[in-house]
This record gives C-alpha cells, sequence and structure tokens, in this order.
C-alpha cells in the first residue's frame, strides 16, 4: 500500500485581539492539525486539531461553534466545498475527526480547513493509493430532501467569498437568516447544472418583511429542475418550430422566497446572474446559442451567453436578471444580401442575426442604411441583455400600449435610458451616435463592466478627433465607449456624434459591446 502522501507543515497563525486600550495585546500560539492521514482500506480520512490553550481558553469568543466540537470544512482541489463534519473534544486542546471519502475519492487532494475569528488553518490530504471514481453525496450540508444546515452553510460563507454547494437534489432550501454572511453562493450538480446567487441582491430582510416573517423563519428555495413530459415536449416543439435543434436539456430555475405559509418568486435580481447547463456531448459550442423559452407564449429569446470546458463537459453560463427556463439550441446561418456595402457590420449583424437579437426588414434584407429611433435602440438593448420588455415608464410620451412600452420602461429601470429630461424620452426620434454610444455604457455597467474614464483618459481618447467638443453631456460616455473598442470614429478625425445612426451601427455597437463584457464569446 503506498503511503498518504500530505503536507506536514501546518500553518502558523498569529492573531491579536485588544481587551481594552490600556489592555496587554495577547498572541496565540499555534494551532494545527495533527496526524492527519488516508486509509485506503477504509476510505477515511482521519485526524486531530491542536488548539493552542490561548485559542482553547477563549474557544467561545473565537469559534462560531459550541464547547465540544469545531467545525471542519472539506473542499476539494479547486476550492469547491465537498463536505463539513464536526471534530469533536477528545481532551484540553485536542478535537479529533473522521471523513467517510469513498463516494469522493475523485476530488482529492483535499483541503481540510477550520476557521476562528479572522484566521483560518488548513491541512491538504492525498490519497494513499489510487483509487476509483464516484460522486459526492452532501448528507452533512445537504440532507436528503434539499435541505441546508444553517451552521455549516454559515461557515463555507465565511470561509469564501465564492462559496460552492455540491447538490443531488434539484431543489435546495436554503435558510435565510445564514445568508447575510456571505457574498456569492453557488448551488451545482454533477450533470452540470448551476445557479450562482449575488446574496445580497437577494435582500432577504425586505423578503422577511414583505412575507410577514422573521429572518430567521424565512427559506430560499432555489430550484433547478429539468424540464420533463409534456413541459419538454412543447419546449422542443417550439424548437422545431423555429427552424433549430436543442443541443442540451432544458432547466427552469427558480429562486422563491418561503415563510408563513406564503411565497414569492425573485424574478428580478436587479443585475446579471449566471447559471450553467452542459451541452449534449455530441453537441459543439460553435454557432451554440443561450435562450429562454416562455412556456406561454411558446416563444424563445436570446440570453447573453458563453461557453467553457469543465471536467470533459461543454458548460453553457448564460446570465439574465431573472429566472426561467432555459436551454441551448443552435443558432441560424444567416446572410442578409444588402450588406454588400457595409462590409465593416457584416460579422456583427449576422452573428446578432444568428443569435436572436436582431432581425432582417423582410426578403433577407437587413437595411442596413435605415436610421434607427431611440424606441427601437431602447428595444434592441433590453433585448441583447435578456431583459423582460415590460412595466410602465413614467415618460409622458411612451403610450402605455405603444409596441416598445415594455422595453422602454425595462430600460429605464435598468438605467440604461434616462429621457431628454425626467417626463420625456422622444421614443420616435431618430437616435444620435452620441445617444447611443451613452446608452451601450449604462448597459455595460448594467452587467457588471464599468468603463470608468479618468479626466485625462477622456482627453486622450478623443484627442484625435476635431469635433469632440460638440459631445458636451456625452463626452465622458463617448469616450468611454471609444476607449473599450465598442464605438469608432466616422472618419480618422470625426465622431459624428450628432449624426443620426443607422441599423448597422446600433448592431456593431451592441456586438462589441456583447463581446467587450463577455457576455457572448
Amino acid at each position: 500500500m503506498k503511503k498518504l502522501v500530505m503536507n506536514k507543515t501546518a500553518v502558523l497563525l498569529v492573531f491579536m485581539m485588544v481587551v481594552s486600550a490600556l489592555a496587554p495585546v495577547f498572541a496565540f500560539a499555534a494551532s494545527e492539525f495533527q496526524d492527519v492521514k488516508h486509509d485506503y482500506f477504509t476510505d477515511t480520512v482521519t485526524g486531530s486539531v491542536y488548539v493552542s490553550d490561548d485559542v482553547y481558553n477563549l474557544r467561545d469568543t473565537y469559534f462560531e461553534l459550541n464547547d465540544d466540537r469545531i467545525v471542519i470544512n472539506v473542499y476539494g482541489e479547486d476550492n469547491t466545498l465537498l463536505h463539513t463534519v464536526y471534530a469533536t473534544y477528545a481532551s484540553t486542546g485536542l478535537y479529533k475527526f473522521s471523513v467517510n471519502t469513498a463516494t469522493y475519492s475523485t476530488y482529492f487532494p483535499l483541503k481540510l480547513s477550520y476557521l476562528y475569528d479572522g484566521a483560518t488553518v488548513t491541512e491538504w490530504v492525498y490519497k494513499s493509493q489510487p483509487g476509483g471514481g464516484g460522486g459526492f453525496f452532501p448528507g452533512g450540508i445537504i440532507d436528503s430532501n434539499g435541505n441546508v444546515n444553517r451552521d455549516q452553510l454559515i461557515a463555507a460563507l465565511k470561509a469564501s467569498d465564492d462559496a460552492r454547494i455540491l447538490t443531488t437534489s434539484e431543489v435546495v432550501n436554503l435558510p435565510a437568516d445564514a445568508l447575510i454572511y456571505g457574498k456569492n453562493l453557488t448551488l451545482y450538480m454533477q450533470d452540470g447544472r448551476s445557479i450562482t446567487l449575488p446574496l445580497s441582491a437577494l435582500k432577504v430582510e425586505d423578503l422577511a418583511k414583505s412575507l410577514g416573517v422573521e429572518l430567521k423563519d424565512l427559506i430560499i428555495r432555489v430550484e433547478l429542475k429539468q424540464l420533463t413530459g409534456d413541459a419538454a415536449k412543447a419546449l422542443e416543439d417550439a424548437v422545431s418550430a423555429a427552424g433549430s435543434e436543442q443541443l442540451s436539456i432544458a432547466v427552469d430555475f427558480k429562486v422563491v422566497a418561503v415563510g408563513g405559509g406564503k411565497e414569492q418568486a425573485i424574478n428580478n435580481f436587479g443585475q446579471l446572474i449566471n447559471r450553467t447547463i452542459a451541452l449534449d456531448a455530441d453537441a459543439s459550442k460553435d454557432n451554440a446559442v443561450g435562450v429562454l423559452y416562455d412556456p406561454t407564449t411558446k416563444k424563445l429569446s436570446f440570453v447573453p451567453t458563453t461557453f467553457t470546458e469543465d471536467n470533459g463537459k461543454t458548460l453553457a453560463n448564460l446570465k439574465r436578471n431573472g429566472n426561467s427556463i432555459y436551454t441551448v439550441i443552435k443558432g441560424k446561418s444567416v446572410s442578409f444580401t444588402d450588406l454588400a456595402n457595409h462590409g465593416w457590420a457584416a460579422e456583427a449583424v449576422n452573428a446578432l442575426a444568428a443569435k436572436l437579437v436582431v432581425e432582417g426588414t423582410g426578403a433577407d434584407k437587413f437595411s442596413p442604411a435605415r436610421n434607427i429611433t431611440r424606441a427601437e435602440f431602447a428595444a434592441l438593448i433590453v433585448r441583447s441583455l435578456g431583459i423582460e420588455a415590460k412595466g410602465t415608464s413614467s415618460f409622458k410620451d411612451v403610450p402605455a400600449n405603444a409596441w416598445y412600452a415594455g422595453a422602454v420602461a425595462a430600460a429605464a429601470e435598468a438605467g440604461i435610458v434616462k429621457g431628454v429630461n425626467s417626463d420625456t424620452f422622444k421614443p420616435t426620434a431618430n437616435i444620435t451616435r452620441k445617444e447611443l454610444a451613452t446608452m451601450v455604457v449604462r448597459a455595460a455597467a448594467y452587467a457588471g463592466k464599468e468603463w470608468n474614464l479618468t479626466p485625462a483618459q477622456v482627453e486622450q481618447a478623443l484627442a484625435k478627433f476635431t469635433d469632440a467638443a460638440a459631445l458636451g453631456w456625452a463626452k465622458d460616455e463617448v469616450a468611454a465607449a471609444i476607449s473599450a473598442g465598442v464605438v469608432q470614429g466616422v472618419s480618422a478625425t470625426k465622431v459624428g456624434g450628432d449624426n443620426t445612426a443607422t441599423r448597422a451601427e446600433a448592431a456593431t455597437m451592441i456586438y462589441r459591446f456583447l463581446t467587450n463584457a463577455e457576455l457572448i464569446d
């Protein structure tokens, strides 16, 4: 039997506590893992945690636990939280633990970690002999019903700003009062399904008030359910009707606040969040498109999507502000015949048409030289971000029954459009290049991509353009768009900020923005 290979050097931790302005400063002696080993025949990792006298005597101050046990987090090599166990009190300063590793042997080497106020002790452990694979049943932190242990979740969130928890359940119930301790939490499944929650965006305190319960009585239910049966068949029919083919399973992602016998769906996080679906084994990411499926209208719509490789799987990373049913389809092959004189825009226009972002004007025509209105561009930018076009705006010149009313309202809520003044939008006016650039910069900020420049950088970006002074209020935004490579001048020395924008220019800027913001590959 091969011997266990492990790091024998424990992490030396020294931290200080000030009791009062005149009190002495106490230094804590070393705390460490001891005698950690993996037994090949039982597939178990055992060991002890030694806690120095100073830390032991003050454990109530520093440990997030009770007197008789210490939480040990077990991570895979990629820092994925696999399991949480308790090291139990054995003798003064010594806590012993045992971890059954039979069901996650492919995750070695493992990192063991325990946390006390502001300090973490870690230890790496390797397999004593190569073994077989297998999945992991996370019984320690998630039970068979999908309920997450509150104390262990808190420990995981405190240990990492980007905590990851493996689940075998399609429904996970998170105690809301644990979520105030973390930044991001990813729930993922072995088949490639996952969702990453920016915890501050949940606003759990507000949800508790809305449902009339205390925070400790609120549950956040997260669903990652594969579509099956008639629902899956209806989606397949919609994909077929669109002249495409499905490249992955369809997943219904939901986040629901539950408390006091009531439920409240969280459908708008106010920012783009990431969820993943694995492509079918024989599917290619080339020309693949992430889409949202509306079971009411039977329509498919674009979702910003990039693709990554993970453990032999191709994952679609779908980024959107809300939850619904998602899948991946094969993009349409599109080629408009009237782009011959707009070769500079052809790649962008055709790519966006294949991804269901832009549409032609009929008979293989795109009409690239046609002007685009402010309302039309608002609808285009909303569609490019996968934002649902609904709501009512405060603009008095946007009729509630206008085709663009929902798009303008959604763009205004996202901070992408602000109107020509507080109550006027001028939806049918042709949009100028500087207005278009401004909306794109705001869209990037909504997507988490800030293009802020210093005054010196603004001047540098606009230095070669003789008409830069005419940009006025849009100067900073246009400079930012130029610096990001989203906007180019109409010539080597003219930015053309007041020129009316064309459909070709609008599509090109959208394409560059999506690429720069890493929303498409």
